[in-house]
């Protein structure tokens, strides 16, 4: 499984992907910067729209660039006639892209600990890196959906389920009790607490009781677990079915 994520980190060596992982999250604050400076909580504020959508369509874009290249070079004949376990082969492109996100989150780790020297950080620089560790996990189940979903279609769909799974995720958790049952609203509960900023970005007050969340991460990696299965066994079957 580790020689298939080896190659797959290699095939990305000439292409947008790399400076996508570099970019994405500088552009992200940039973005905050020049729309929420005025609110005083640049960094908490980044994080904060990181969690709603953000990683999740860098997840969804990434993911869906990865199956495009592959269908447009070999269409998957170079995995069909590799010795591996096709299984495994799956297992390991789930593995590349966990590898991406950790990529991406420590990127905006760095970016984040050079902006705390230019804007205050009102929770602390440490809260803000731990949510950002919390994110990558309470995201991870998404990477072997997009997988699994963009091999059997294209970017766009994988593009489309990850932006209107956000909006579902955040109307839900913020309107009804059970909306944090949605696999897509953990990583908005899971920041909560950290960045002592609302989902809907407002502080919360020295008063106001915030529930722990951690759970998220537990329930997420449960998923990813089921998900990353599932999604090696399809192809495996898939493969069998148009030999």
């Amino acid at each position: 499984m580790f020689k298939v994520l080896e190659n797959e980190v290699f095939k990305t060596k000439r292409t947008i992907i790399r400076p996508i992982t570099v970019l994405f999250p500088l552009l992200v604050m940039v973005f905050i910067i020049l729309f929420f400076n005025s609110t005083g909580y640049v960094l908490e504020s980044t994080i904060n729209q990181w969690s709603l959508f953000w990683l999740n369509l860098y997840l969804a874009l990434i993911i869906g660039l990865i199956d495009r290249y592959e269908k447009n070079s070999t269409e998957y004949k170079t995995i069909l006639s590799s010795p591996t376990n096709l299984f495994i082969y799956e297992l390991g492109r789930i593995l590349h892209g966990v590898l991406l996100s950790f990529i991406v989150s420590f990127f905006l780790v760095v970016f984040l600990i050079l902006t705390s020297f230019i804007w205050t950080v009102r929770v602390g620089i440490v809260s803000c890196l731990v949510a950002v560790g919390g994110l990558f996990l309470t995201t991870i189940w998404e990477i072997p959906l997009y997988t699994w979903l963009s091999r059997i279609s294209n970017l766009y769909v994988t593009l489309g389920l990850a932006f209107i799974g956000s909006m579902i995720g955040i109307y839900c958790v913020t309107t009804f009790s059970w909306g944090q049952v949605l696999p897509y609203s953990w990583s908005d509960l899971f920041a909560v607490a950290l960045i002592k900023l609302h989902i809907n970005g407002t502080p919360i007050k020295i008063s106001e009781v915030v529930p722990n969340s951690s759970w998220t991460i537990f329930a997420s990696i449960g998923l990813f677990i089921i998900f990353s299965y599932l999604a090696a066994y399809s192809f495996q079957k898939q493969v069998i079915k148009n030999a």
